[in-house]
């Protein structure tokens, strides 16, 4: 998917900033079972997302939480308006 000239996401990318915005927060577990991916798929695509700006993620007990960027959060309302996006 191109965003614009700058910014391309892959589909898995996409989908995965998608369910974030969805559920405001969620952590690398839930993201990996919610979206039937192995955990280490989730951590890689999460990885391309937060180095894009679209993700914050932060690790707490060995666990990571994620949360779309203001950023992000802006992308997803431009590519899916119906969707009611937490800005943090």
């Amino acid at each position: 998917m191109n965003m614009n000239s700058n910014l391309t996401l892959s589909t898995d990318e996409a989908l995965v900033l998608q369910h974030i915005s969805e559920s405001g927060e969620d952590d690398i577990i839930g993201l990996a079972q919610s979206l039937r991916m192995s955990r280490q798929r989730v951590a890689a695509l999460l990885t391309h997302l937060k180095n894009k700006g679209l993700v914050r993620i932060k690790t707490t007990y060995g666990d990571w939480w994620v949360q779309t960027s203001r950023k992000g959060s802006a992308l997803v309302q431009n590519m899916w308006p119906e969707l009611q996006v937490r800005y943090n």
